[in-house]
């Protein structure tokens, strides 16, 4: 028995130039505490917090898409 989604997938298909614009409306109405908050979070992933090189791992769950 199949079950029915609860929730519609949405797909867009967007050009980079749409993309570049859409993630510039975003930052700029982002407030100066999420910046940096977003910053902070990036040097952590590259530079780790104690200033070691630490590497990021990719981990991937495949799961159904009528998975509860």
């Amino acid at each position: 028995m199949k079950k029915e989604r609860k929730m519609q997938m949405v797909v867009r298909k967007v050009s980079f130039a749409e993309a570049e614009e859409a993630d510039n409306v975003y930052w700029a109405n982002a407030t100066e505490e999420e910046r940096i908050n977003e910053l902070v979070s990036l040097r952590w992933m590259v530079w780790g917090k104690e200033g070691k090189v630490q590497k990021i791992s990719k981990e991937v769950h495949k799961r159904s898409i009528y998975e509860d």
